[in-house]
């Protein structure tokens, strides 16, 4: 096989005759050639793009899970600080501090939960962050039951189209 005799994709060969749509439409809006193009494109990424999705989702799987075992995350906030209350979907007592939302809802495994879930009308992509000298969770006493309270940086979308991004606090019992 000789490589000088493969048509270019850039221009037609000498010798080339219409096709029968070039007969049909004499002026169509794209070459063949561009069309293929287009295709071959469309082909690679649809076949890269759910690699990248899966990998990048279970690189979000990877977050700390060390954990402050003084109460209140004394050494790192000197002097502590006051409850907040649960604000996530289901019901709780006022425990852990800070965040946009907090409660019991996020945990998993003891610790905030990283990937997606949803609920109701609302989708969410959580990532858990370091806070308290370098930790991602602390130890929480209140009405005398111990809490883990984790991290995380979570995207929040609605169904209709709307979105917010915030620190959101997972209240877990140990």
């Amino acid at each position: 096989m000789r490589l000088d005799l493969i048509p270019s994709t850039e221009a037609a060969p000498a010798d080339a005759t219409p096709s029968l749509v070039r007969r049909l439409i004499p002026n169509p809006p794209v070459s063949r050639r561009t069309l293929v193009k287009g295709l071959v494109v469309s082909a690679i990424a649809a076949t890269v793009v759910p690699f990248e999705w899966f990998l990048s989702r279970r690189a979000a799987n990877a977050g700390p899970t060390s954990e402050w075992t003084a109460s209140n995350c004394s050494d790192g906030y000197p002097g502590g600080y006051g409850e907040g209350y649960n604000n996530w979907w289901s019901d709780g007592r006022a425990v852990c501090f800070g965040g946009w939302r907090m409660g019991s809802y996020p945990c998993s495994g003891g610790f905030h939960f990283e990937g997606w879930r949803g609920y109701d009308d609302e989708g969410y992509t959580s990532s858990r962050v370091t806070t308290c000298s370098g930790r991602n969770a602390w130890r929480w006493t209140a009405y005398s039951t111990l809490y883990r309270c984790s991290d995380a940086n979570t995207f929040v979308r609605w169904n209709d189209g709307d979105s917010y991004t915030g620190l959101t606090i997972a209240m877990c019992r140990v």
